[in-house]
């Protein structure tokens, strides 16, 4: 059964009055029940002490001087995270600074590397796909073209296969199989296709092609269109068959 403060019995259901002067009405405006929610009426809390947990309320300056506001630039001088940052980065760069480059190998995992200069300077730089395919012969695609003369220092070019077409370069072995012109034994006839030979020299043996003009200078024609400049030696033989005498 419920008391008062003076200990007396409280009938339930009974209203408590005139007990210290204090009424229902006015704990009700005065006090807050337990789990209710507190309406400040713009009201501030003041004289907050230090917080001991993490539920316990605290006063806007302990705020401003542990946190950094949103938005608001960050001053950390004289900060020990900032040392600790500080610390924590220059310990990161030496730690890079004192690999090497090559010490170990690079897994790119597939991925391409690009953005790359478009122009290398160095050996060792990584260099475009297109870099590659203006500047060098590719080993496999027909359509690749020289730019200028290839200088091959005094080296020898190997391992041509024979030509096909007339721009192909031919081998050594190739060339002399062929007829050469500082001369050589020919293995079959040359068609001319109605062209001539050409500035002959004298004929040294009986086998020796020889000039037309050769021809008329020593020897006499059948159509009589040239003449002896010396006697013919008939060498004991007649001369048989002539036609009848002229005048001249």
């Amino acid at each position: 059964m419920p008391v008062d403060k003076f200990g007396r019995s409280l009938t339930t259901g009974q209203n408590v009055t005139n007990v210290s002067g204090i009424s229902h009405e006015y704990v009700n405006s005065n006090f807050l029940r337990k789990g209710q929610a507190i309406d400040m009426s713009g009201q501030s809390i003041v004289n907050i002490g230090s917080p001991q947990g993490p539920m316990v309320a605290v006063r806007k300056k302990y705020v401003n001087e542990k946190f950094f506001k949103r938005g608001n630039p960050i001053d950390m001088e004289n900060d020990p995270i900032k040392t600790y940052c500080l610390q924590l980065k220059k310990a990161t760069k030496g730690y890079v600074d004192s690999k090497s480059v090559g010490e170990s190998d690079l897994d790119i995992n597939g991925n391409s590397v690009r953005h790359t200069n478009p122009t290398p300077i160095h050996e060792d730089e990584v260099v475009l796909k297109q870099w590659i395919e203006n500047n060098f012969l590719s080993r496999n695609s027909p359509a690749s073209a020289m730019a200028r003369n290839l200088n091959i220092d005094g080296h020898n070019i190997s391992y041509l296969r024979a030509p096909e077409q007339n721009h192909h370069t031919a081998t050594k072995g190739y060339a002399d199989a062929k007829l050469s012109l500082l001369g050589g034994s020919m293995q079959g006839g040359i068609g001319m296709a109605g062209n001539r030979i050409s500035y002959l020299g004298e004929p040294e043996q009986s086998n020796d092609a020889v000039r037309l003009s050769y021809g008329n200078e020593f020897y006499l024609k059948r159509d009589g269109t040239n003449w002896m400049r010396g006697s013919l030696h008939a060498g004991g033989f007649q001369v048989i068959r002539v036609g009848d005498p002229r005048k001249e």
